[in-house]
């Protein structure tokens, strides 16, 4: 493996590692006192004052204090696992779609049925789909999404228009593939197909045939075809020469929008007409690059609606352990339903779950939110339920089997067949 991938891959399981040997201790948990309400998240100051201003509001109209805690992602997690540890996790606290399984298996999340049906929470406004985000494998709801998003391709819509090409509706991967090559030969621009990433897309694809990519703790299939439809595009976008290469890869951050090669080029070599993203992000690519017309589409798939989903772009959870549950619940309907809640917090967490809330926010927002919105509407009739969250043991997955087979396939040193094999033998030696 390139040194530099492996590098970035080092530094992402070092994360992982320290997380999971988190210290025991008690670090500002839940108070215990009524009168004072502990909520905890992660962002940016932009997140972090518009956060402010929701809980003072949230505190004045129901006569309690909110104790703000709020941290870098990094320092988020290692904290939550040290008040984890010591039994003082707040009592509302951010909660994302890759840590869900694993806080729900140790008992920590608060189930939230109860309060939905008596209607202390009101989801009365959100879509089945969306609230099942928030589902553990008993069924049982555990978290609100506190905004939705979902996976799309953004494309050089005005590279497309000038070279007489469009995407199909609900398009599948030899369209892709099809649409990539007559890119690249009418214009030299090359295509972006997520290295280095996670199995998302991997997980994706395999959806339309209705396979899992996991199932619990354990690999979801164990035959080869149902990953090798994947690795085939791999395959087909190296031996044919329409493939960003592996060397550029090498020279960007991955997972940088201000390097993503859709908008930051500084040749058509360099270039790529189309990122693997979520729709959320549209207006980041814009501002790295406004004099690109850019346009969302759903991933390409054999069956795009039942590879499509709503995914949580963060959740609210409750504490198992906090003294003041009806409080908690009380915020995080609070958040989702108040109209000057979400006027306040507008897309910063996504789009709003209740369509009651996005109808309040949408005449506030720019064009490029607005297009996001609009693509976001659609999602709901041509998606299916998403998987339940990837299991804890994932990470060798994503971080290090995922890019190390993808560089395989780019120097010609793996077929898809043998990838797709590979693949299983060292995804279930993973999970062990």
């Amino acid at each position: 493996m390139n040194k530099h991938i492996r590098k970035a891959l080092a530094i992402a399981a070092a994360g992982a590692t320290i997380f999971s040997m988190a210290a025991c201790g008690s670090s500002n948990g839940g108070s215990g006192d009524p009168g004072k309400l502990t909520v905890a998240w992660w962002g940016n100051q932009t997140r972090n004052d518009l956060q402010a201003k929701v809980d003072k509001a949230f505190g004045e109209a129901n006569g309690v204090t909110i104790d703000g805690q709020f941290s870098q992602w990094a320092d988020y997690w290692q904290k939550m696992s040290t008040n984890a540890a010591g039994k003082s996790l707040p009592d509302v606290f951010a909660m994302d779609f890759s840590y869900l399984t694993q806080y729900i298996d140790n008992g920590l999340l608060e189930p939230l049925d109860d309060y939905i049906s008596s209607g202390k929470l009101d989801m009365s406004n959100v879509d089945e789909n969306t609230l099942s985000a928030g589902k553990g494998t008993d069924g049982k709801i555990y978290a609100i999404p506190s905004g939705v998003n979902a996976p799309t391709f953004i494309v050089n819509q005005g590279l497309l228009d000038e070279l007489g090409i469009t995407i199909p509706d609900n398009w599948t991967l030899d369209d892709f593939m099809d649409i990539a090559r007559q890119v690249y030969e009418k214009s030299g621009v090359k295509t972006e197909y997520g290295f280095g990433g996670d199995a998302y897309n991997l997980e994706y694809v395999m959806r339309a045939h209705d396979a899992k990519l996991f199932d619990g703790e354990n690999l979801g299939s164990e035959d080869a075809s149902a990953y090798e439809e994947y690795f085939n595009v791999w395959e087909t976008m190296y031996k044919e020469g329409w493939g960003i290469s592996a060397e550029q890869y090498t020279e960007i951050t991955l997972g940088s929008v201000e390097q993503d090669p859709l908008v930051s080029f500084t040749s058509k070599d360099k270039q790529a007409w189309n990122s693997l993203a979520w729709n959320s992000q549209l207006t980041a690519y814009s501002k790295v690059n406004p004099d690109l017309k850019l346009a969302l589409y759903p991933w390409p798939s054999s069956n795009v609606k039942k590879s499509n989903y709503v995914h949580p772009g963060q959740y609210w959870a409750v504490a198992k352990t906090s003294k003041n549950k009806d409080m908690a619940v009380k915020f995080i309907d609070y958040y989702t339903n108040n109209d000057e809640a979400v006027k306040t917090m507008l897309l910063d967490r996504g789009i709003p779950i209740s369509s009651k809330a996005l109808e309040t926010i949408t005449p506030s927002l720019s064009d490029n939110e607005k297009t996001i919105v609009k693509y976001q509407e659609g999602v709901p009739a041509n998606s299916s339920p998403i998987n339940q969250p990837m299991p804890s043991k994932a990470t060798e997955v994503n971080k290090k089997i995922m890019p190390d087979l993808q560089e395989q396939i780019m120097y010609g040193k793996m077929t898809a067949s043998q990838a797709a094999q590979d693949f299983i033998t060292r995804a279930k030696d993973s999970l062990k």
